[in-house]
């Protein structure tokens, strides 16, 4: 497996995944694997992210276009956003 710049692990195929459901807490893997987002939707989101190497409590805003997205987040951030399509993968 390849890692970005900073030693995150990175694949551009994805093997697993599945449905983001967004809580009032915001939504991360239970084990803290860190994934790819894809916006099943057919608007582009804009969401708040903790990338992979952020550190915890740090993050960033940011648009995800329909499809999959390059970045490679720890955590999404609590969002008023309803209706959301998106998936999870890595």
């Amino acid at each position: 497996m390849d890692t970005t710049r900073s030693g995150e692990q990175v694949s551009a195929q994805i093997g697993k995944m599945g449905v983001v459901a967004l809580t009032d807490s915001g939504f991360s893997l239970p084990d803290g694997q860190c994934f790819n987002i894809k916006n099943d939707g057919n608007a582009p989101v804009t969401l708040s992210v903790q990338l992979a190497g952020m550190p915890d409590g740090d993050s960033v805003t940011t648009q995800f276009d329909c499809g999959w997205n390059p970045e490679i987040v720890k955590k999404i951030m609590p969002t008023s956003l309803a209706n959301t399509n998106l998936k999870w993968g890595f």
